[in-house]
């Protein structure tokens, strides 16, 4: 305990032997840690919180029987409640209503009532907030309870229906959800529950159901699946396992991404910044070390304990880090999350695996940084360093010419079309960024001897001097503002791309659902609306299931398209193969086909109404449904090979745009509680767009904490630097060099570093823009677009926070008496 205690001691005088240098590494080390956390954290959680509303939906339920007539008798399936390794069940009842709440129209009344056969079950599973869901009655969400001022113990009651009591109140959840405001219930349905025969009374549908969910003994196998299909098979019946998938109805691959190279730069940003320090520290060393050498140290005792001093900054950057980062991810989650979700969603932090990682990580990195200083360190020459030679800086021309070579093929594999391969451009920038620093020396040079004349010259003298550390302190400011830029961009973009795919492949104006299939006469009715200039039924079968090349369950739905498919209205054709298959032809979404892992061109088989099918996979489609992740058939093959003889769904198109509104009213008086769901192309938009508001001003707010943590690590090496030539700025002082010069001839160096950063980061960060704007994956949805107030920020902020950064290390070196310069060992 004691050799531990004086360990630490000695670690912590060696540390803490330049004050603010180690200030400086310290906080950039806290600075990573935190930013990592706080990433990680916001992906963990969002990742939990897709899961659990997935998960909430599904309950524990394995499998469940629907019908592609959207109702069936009760009595179609007792035979489930027959067989041994069903353990139990619960039927449901789908059915619009209105309530009696003042509105101001009457989509803005309309409910969509879930009935079910008992409370009492596992099998749907709701976040209480107050009230018991066990109790029979009415459940509402917290929402729903604001809009209609009710509560538990209040009546509310339906229009032509009848009156029930609340008995609780919910979280908003994948099962039952509505709007936040009476504006956003006009396009969105408020969802309920009550009991199943309380919901068969008021709408007259004694013993009909619209599916029946039920779980069984063990493991859900195969073998079970292909019972349950043989039993229905003929009947208008159809079962499917129940799956948890998010990703019809969200596409975060994206986000999770930005998430990974905030947190991967920030710590690649503070390991260059304790580099730096420590290679610094050790040349400064190496009298001290050659003096331990003589006494009998050996190279493996030195490395030690510089180890052990690393291990003191890495513990205490960690340990201050990590609280740090856990308030910053809550942070970063609530604005994420206010910005994303159409619904309050209540969740708890991720913590634990986000801790973890970064604590691993925020004690390895430290160590991963200096290895090659601790190198260095232990075979330093005892002779050498006491007859006090110099350190040869002369850098290798050979590895030069490795560098710039490994350099220039980094740059090109970067802008081949790949989501990941671009990272590769930002190896290559860091490899090539000395050849940059050259370049912009002497397209300064000019510049700084006509604005801060000898001291300008000397500025650029002493950049050179220290070329290394110079360059790689400006290549992690060029890598964050580049980066940052490109995500800013994307941010910015996105949302016309959005509207222009949804405009492309959402098929007319307006889609309706009905609960009842579309037939002759209702289509003369919708066609006689003021407004209506074309009406087109379609099919949409939902909950399809299907398992992916490794092994795992997967849904989407499959939507019918009429004539050929290169003119259909709901999709574009991304690729096409001319081979023909010897199964019906499907159209899968691209994000679909990536979950699958297959090819374009083979076979897939679906659990579909009609029980197992395989279909050929004639081509990719890039469409604005369910996030891409979704398939397409031909109108023949829903009653030949689906068993889906109707047609619940309707694409209207509207002389224009502004007659929309007067359409969307208009229909719902003229169809009322038979609508299951009216949504408009330009309902989809803002829902679209809704997802990336307020996330500009985050990225912007990241932008400048990657600039900061930057400009520390600019900060730090103007120190170093400075420090290793008090002699030298003490000479130039006794030699008439003023105060003001000094500080000029060390803001001039900082502000070298900084531009060229800046410059060389917009520059790449451009090019980087370009290149996924044209890609194959980007330029349906993203533009050539440079975010203005970004770039603004990115050179303002970077202009000042390198000025700030520069501005402490100029005072220290101008403060420093001649005499104690002149005498600096």
């Amino acid at each position: 305990m004691k050799n531990m205690r004086f360990s630490f001691l000695v670690s912590w005088r060696n540390l803490t032997q330049h004050k603010t240098r180690f200030f400086l590494t310290l906080i950039a080390m806290i600075l990573g840690v935190t930013v990592m956390t706080s990433m990680l954290i916001a992906k963990e959680t969002t990742i939990k919180i897709m899961d659990e509303q997935e998960q909430l939906y599904a309950g524990d339920a394995d499998y469940w029987i629907k019908s592609n007539q959207r109702f069936f008798s009760e009595s179609e399936v007792e035979w489930v409640t027959d067989r041994e390794e069903v353990e139990k069940g619960v039927a449901a009842l789908l059915k619009q209503g209105f309530i009696n709440v003042e509105t101001e129209n009457i989509a803005q009344a309309s409910v969509r009532i879930t009935g079910v056969s008992s409370y009492d079950h596992e099998l749907i599973e709701l976040p209480v907030k107050e009230g018991d869901v066990t109790k029979e009655g009415l459940i509402i969400t917290e929402n729903a309870a604001a809009l209609w001022g009710k509560g538990v113990g209040d009546i509310v009651t339906f229009k032509d229906m009848g009156q029930v009591e609340v008995t609780a109140v919910v979280y908003e959840g994948a099962m039952l959800n509505s709007p936040k405001t009476l504006e956003g219930s006009t396009f969105r349905d408020a969802r309920v529950m009550v009991p199943l025969d309380t919901l068969q009374e008021w709408t007259g549908m004694e013993g009909q159901i619209s599916n029946y969910r039920f779980s069984v003994k063990g493991e859900k196998q195969t073998e079970l699946l292909e019972a349950y299909q043989a039993n229905l098979e003929g009947s208008q019946l159809f079962v499917q396992p129940v799956v948890v998938d998010s990703q019809q109805n969200n596409d975060v691959a994206g986000l999770y991404f930005m998430f990974d190279i905030i947190a991967i730069l920030s710590i690649f940003i503070s390991a260059f910044i304790v580099f730096n320090m420590l290679y610094t520290t050790i040349v400064e060393r190496r009298k001290e070390f050659a003096v331990m050498k003589s006494l009998g140290y050996t190279n493996g005792s030195i490395r030690r304990l510089i180890a052990y001093e690393i291990g003191v900054l890495a513990v205490i950057g960690s340990i201050l880090g990590l609280p740090l980062g856990v308030w910053l991810g809550s942070f970063l989650q609530e604005m994420f999350m206010s910005a994303i979700a159409t619904q309050t969603i209540t969740y708890e932090l991720e913590l634990i695996k986000p801790i973890i990682i970064s604590g691993m990580v925020g004690l390895a990195f430290p160590y991963l940084a200096v290895i090659f200083p601790i190198y260095q360190a232990g075979k330093t020459s005892v002779i050498e360093a006491l007859s006090e030679s110099t350190i040869n800086r002369h850098k290798n021309g050979k590895g030069s010419l490795i560098r710039i070579l490994v350099g220039v093929i980094c740059t090109g594999i970067g802008m081949i079309d790949n989501t990941w391969t671009f990272l590769l451009l930002f190896v290559g920038l860091v490899l090539l960024y000395p050849i940059w620093m050259k370049l912009f020396q002497w397209l300064l040079q000019p510049l700084y001897k006509l604005f801060f004349r000898y001291a300008g010259e000397q500025a650029i003298r002493s950049v050179k001097q220290f070329e290394n550390r110079n360059v790689n302190t400006s290549a992690m400011l060029a890598i964050g503002v580049s980066l940052a830029l490109f995500m800013s961009a994307a941010l910015e973009s996105l949302p016309e791309g959005i509207e222009d795919d949804i405009h492309a492949t959402f098929g007319g104006d307006i889609h309706v659902e009905k609960e009842s299939p579309w037939i002759d006469a209702d289509l003369e009715k919708v066609n006689k609306i003021e407004g209506v200039s074309d009406t087109i039924p379609y099919a949409e079968i939902p909950n399809i299931t299907w398992q992916t090349k490794t092994g795992e369950l997967r849904e989407f739905s499959i939507i019918s398209y009429t004539g050929e498919p290169q003119n259909a209205e709901l999709f574009a054709i991304s690729q096409i193969t001319e081979e023909q298959g010897e199964h019906p032809a499907i159209f899968v979404g691209e994000r679909a086909l990536t979950e699958w892992g297959g090819e374009l061109g083979k076979d897939i088989t679906l659990n579909t109404p009609s029980g197992p099918v395989t279909f050929f996979v004639k081509g990719t489609v890039q469409t604005s449904h369910y996030m891409n992740y979704v398939a397409f058939v031909e109108d023949s093959v829903l009653t030949t090979n689906l068993n889906w003889p109707e047609k619940f769904h309707l694409i209207i198109d509207t002389s224009d745009e502004e007659t929309i509104p007067l359409v969307f009213t208009q229909f719902w008086r003229s169809f009322e509680d038979s609508i299951v769901n009216v949504n408009p192309i330009t309902v989809s938009i803002e829902q679209g767009k809704q997802a990336l508001t307020g996330m500009q001003e985050l990225m912007q707010g990241l932008l400048l904490l990657i600039i900061a943590l930057s400009a520390i690590g600019i900060s730090n090496t103007l120190l170093m630097n400075t420090m290793e030539r008090i002699k030298e700025l003490g000479t130039m002082r006794a030699l008439g060099f003023t105060r003001a010069q000094v500080k000029v001839m060390i803001m001039a160096e900082g502000l070298m570093i900084g531009i060229t950063g800046i410059i060389i980061g917009t520059l790449y960060g451009v090019l980087v823009i370009y290149l996924n704007a044209h890609s194959a994956q980007g330029q349906a949805l993203l533009s050539f677009t440079v975010p203005g107030m970004s770039l603004f920020l990115a050179i303002a902020g970077g202009l000042l926070f390198t000025l700030l950064a520069s501005w402490f290390p100029s005072r220290t070196a101008s403060h420093i008496p001649v005499k104690e310069a002149i005498n600096y060992e």
